[in-house]
């Protein structure tokens, strides 16, 4: 049946119509990474130079500003997912982002570039994150409503929020501490100079947001379309497609710090995401609505703590991630890929 247009005569045939719909739901996914991306670098590069200009170090820039920055993308995805009632979606998001960032993203840096890992991320920061994802491990529960499936319950998406507030005042600290040493050797008329800079890095910002906002919503409507339409499960598509488009704003961001010989904003930029995934991410979704997830997301959480638990091991011995432990981390990435692949 043609479709009449009031200039002329211009038939398309429903088939077309509904293949020219098909190709749309693919381009708003790639659309909405996108401007996931762009939005999360306009946001970073409004936030870093704020850093700078009030004199913060290289480590708390990582764990703090890039890190909420680059975790803006899984946070919005995984909470536009919760209240929309896709829950597998934001824990697998969470999930499998938290796995992209160690292994591919400090994997394939480390390969090209020796990342150094500075003794706080070393003794501190990544023994916190180990400590987190294992506590999430003990967190959850099955026998859900009496289906087969896990889940985290309000109560702990508080306890994970409760330690959010705990991390967020050992940043303050660090942020205290490094505003006093820089204080102590700059001079405090060069802030008030900075005016201009501020406003536009405030502005690049704002603008950042909304960018990963907008960004978010399309990626989770259309995702869940897709998989929808091949029959794959919410999980495969959120720790595979969603979780590394989510993650392309740290590997964005750790690649350029890696490249300018900044190990600590890299390292500490994925370990501050990670760290802010499970416990604000997480713990807030699961406050909104319960997170519930298949019985297979378990053995996810076994692997993101085992590949953690191997970049500690390789930090820790020398004190860096080289190519050939970079190389290492990459294959149990890929593996990974290849094992929620086959098991769909």
């Amino acid at each position: 049946m043609p479709i009449f247009f009031d200039k002329g005569f211009f038939p398309i045939d429903k088939n077309c119509l509904f293949f020219i719909f098909k190709q749309m739901v693919y381009l708003l996914l790639i659309i909405g990474i996108a401007l996931l991306v762009k939005g999360a670098d306009y946001m970073i590069d409004g936030a870093v130079e704020l850093a700078k200009i009030f004199g913060f170090s290289s480590l708390f820039i990582g764990l703090s500003v890039t890190a909420l920055g680059t975790s803006a993308p899984e946070a919005a995805v995984s909470i536009k997912a919760a209240i929309s009632s896709y829950p597998s979606i934001s824990f697998g998001n969470i999930l499998g982002s938290n796995i992209a960032n160690i292994g591919l993203v400090i994997g394939l840096g480390a390969l090209i570039w020796t990342v150094q890992a500075g003794d706080s991320t070393i003794k501190k920061e990544t023994p916190f994150y180990l400590f987190v994802i294992i506590l999430t491990l003990f967190m959850v529960r099955d026998d859900w409503h009496g289906k087969s499936t896990m889940y985290l319950s309000r109560l702990d998406g508080m306890i994970l929020l409760i330690l959010f507030s705990f991390y967020l005042h050992y940043l303050y600290s660090m942020a205290k501490r490094d505003r006093r040493l820089f204080l102590l050797n700059m001079d405090t008329q060069k802030i008030k100079h900075a005016k201009k800079e501020i406003l536009k890095a405030s502005v690049l910002a704002v603008i950042g947001i909304g960018g990963v906002l907008f960004g978010a919503h399309l990626i989770v409507s259309n995702a869940v379309i897709i998989a929808r339409k091949l029959g794959i499960s919410e999980l495969l598509i959120s720790v595979t497609v969603i979780a590394v488009g989510t993650s392309l704003p740290e590997a964005a961001t750790s690649f350029s710090a890696m490249k300018k010989g900044e190990s600590d904003i890299a390292i500490g930029n994925v370990i501050g995401s990670n760290i802010f995934n499970i416990l604000f991410v997480l713990g807030l979704t699961s406050v909104l609505r319960p997170i519930e997830f298949p019985l297979l997301a378990f053995k996810d959480l076994l692997i993101g703590i085992g590949i953690s638990v191997v970049f500690l091991l390789f930090a820790y011995t020398k004190s860096k991630v080289s190519r050939k432990e970079g190389a290492m981390l990459l294959l149990l990435y890929i593996f990974y890929m290849v094992f929620v692949i086959i098991r769909k």
